[in-house]
């Protein structure tokens, strides 16, 4: 049985050359992984964040992309850093509510410790607490009082729940609920150095 004419032929090499390359390319676009992929819209904020934030660099059209990034790939070294700087990127952009999202995501995400634990309760707990969301805010006042109660930070957090649990929300009700328990502070000591 002879081969048909058109097997033989320079046009079938040809087609067949350009068949074989456009699966290769389409081979090769298919094995970019989509971790590749995204890193490639991270990629020079990445450079502006390890191993140390260049503030001034930084765009604050970053956030989308690095929390995009972050949410999709925790697992990447340097996710954290990503969260970290969008709390701060949104915080100065006057956006507190996003700061506070941002920082409870860093906190349940990333499992941080000693002082970026610290610094990141403080956002939540306060940008939560000037949003409304108090049940938030009281949550993470009191995971500051738990955890940093011989700092001044934990001491603080009491005062804020204190005022928080009894319905003082804003910072006129709180500067008022602070004077008056100074005033009762110094009347206890004036008291007390009376009776010595």
């Amino acid at each position: 049985m002879a081969i048909p004419e058109f097997f033989t032929t320079f046009t079938y090499f040809c087609l067949m050359k350009w068949q074989g390359l456009i699966w290769g390319l389409f081979l090769m676009v298919g094995c970019t992984s989509k971790f590749d992929r995204d890193f490639e819209k991270v990629a020079r904020y990445d450079a502006l964040i390890v191993p140390k934030v260049q503030w001034d660099k930084l765009p604050d059209s970053a956030v989308v992309a690095l929390m995009t990034f972050a949410k999709a790939h925790p697992e990447y070294k340097n996710s954290s850093d990503f969260v970290y700087v969008c709390t701060k990127l949104a915080e100065r952009q006057g956006f507190g509510f996003k700061a506070a999202e941002y920082s409870e995501f860093y906190i349940e995400q990333f499992k941080p410790k000693g002082k970026p634990l610290m610094e990141m309760l403080v956002v939540a707990a306060h940008y939560y607490e000037q949003g409304g969301v108090i049940d938030k805010a009281m949550k993470y006042y009191q995971r500051l009082a738990a955890e940093f109660t011989k700092e001044e930070v934990g001491k603080q957090a009491i005062v804020m729940l204190d005022m928080l649990s009894l319905g003082l929300t804003t910072p006129e009700a709180q500067m008022n609920y602070i004077l008056k328990k100074a005033i009762q502070g110094d009347s206890a000591k004036a008291g007390s150095s009376a009776h010595n």
